[in-house]
């Protein structure tokens, strides 16, 4: 009886949370598709906890998913009151470094990992390391209110952030080479970007633009909050961040797919018509067996089903499909159980 009780709280705290996430997220300025996302969160099997945690787990990385990691934190005690959560956030390419020193630890990347990256960290002298998409995020291209730009096509955004030949210097371009009239059109255009550290940066460079050379930025910041309101200032500045950055005195550029624009909403993400979306992806070592990567890898457990997904939401970022979602945990599962752990 008393397993019972404690599992019939759990299975009530989850779907509190999962009331609350929907209830803001019907709020928001910029609605979610409420019935998609309840379609999506119904699917995902509720968390429940696997062991009692109550050691320390450290989380760091990606600026972009701090949010996102303190909203992980706040509900994954709500199951694990003894767990302490420590997050910190200083760029997604600085957590092969930090894992190397910490191994029991969880990193947080903003970009897909490749095997490259898996191969590093097993040489950094990682055992077992994996890469889990956890969320996706819909990155839009912004400009300042008084630009006139409303879309742009592939070959025009490709212009506004990358060099035609990469064997030059970035020469100025002015915004009448994307179609831009009037005194606007004369101004020089002014990047604002991430810096190089940054998973964004990463994921637009290798990714994205597939190693083109980009333009230097006019001025380049650790957080997107700093991006936004360098952009909020400068009138003639494009920058790419995510589709819930924006401010009133920005405006979102449509994307075109031939003459048709893709509208940067909550439909096209969820359904996959929209062209620009990265992965959120965390990264632990299933090789270690101390009390820390145990609770490291519950943290991701809880991150993966349904109370970690509708976090997901109120930090303004999607939940990945059910196949999806439920590829990841089978990864993690089995890659824990062929380790042994």
């Amino acid at each position: 009886m008393k397993i019972l009780s404690h599992f019939a709280i759990l299975l009530t705290t989850t779907a509190s949370i999962l009331n609350v996430g929907l209830g803001n997220a019907e709020d928001a300025k910029s609605q979610l598709s409420v019935h998609e996302i309840r379609a999506i969160l119904n699917s995902i099997p509720p968390y429940l906890p696997g062991s009692e945690v109550s050691a320390e787990i450290d989380v760091f990385g990606s600026t972009s998913m701090d949010a996102l990691a303190h909203g992980w934190a706040s509900g994954f005690n709500k199951f694990h009151p003894k767990a302490k959560v420590v997050v910190s956030d200083e760029g997604s390419e600085t957590v092969f470094d930090r894992l190397a020193k910490s191994p029991s630890s969880l990193g947080m990347l903003s970009r897909p990992v490749v095997e490259a990256d898996l191969a590093r960290l097993k040489q950094l002298g990682l055992k077992q390391p994996i890469a889990v998409m956890v969320a996706r995020e819909g990155l839009g291209v912004f400009v300042n209110e008084s630009n006139p730009i409303q879309s742009i096509s592939h070959d025009q955004f490709t212009s506004l952030f990358c060099i035609a030949n990469g064997d030059q210097k970035s020469t100025p371009m002015t915004w009448s080479a994307v179609g831009v009239e009037g005194d606007m059109g004369e101004e020089p255009v002014e990047v604002i970007a991430r810096t190089p550290i940054s998973g964004t940066q990463a994921f637009l460079k290798n990714f994205v633009f597939q190693g083109q050379t980009m333009r230097e930025p006019a001025e380049a910041f650790d957080s997107n909050v700093e991006v936004v309101k360098e952009l909020e200032s400068t009138k003639n500045g494009v920058a790419i961040c995510g589709l819930r950055c924006g401010g009133h005195s920005l405006r979102l550029v449509g994307l075109l797919n031939g003459d048709t624009t893709i509208p940067g909403d909550d439909h096209s993400v969820l359904m996959g018509r929209y062209p620009l979306i990265r992965p959120l992806t965390l990264v632990l070592d299933v090789g270690q067996d101390s009390d820390q990567a145990r609770a490291t890898r519950e943290f991701v457990r809880y991150a993966l089903h349904q109370a970690g997904q509708s976090q997901d939401i109120l930090a303004g970022f999607f939940p990945f499909d059910p196949p999806t979602l439920l590829a990841e945990i089978a990864k993690l599962e089995n890659s824990s159980a062929e380790a042994g752990n």
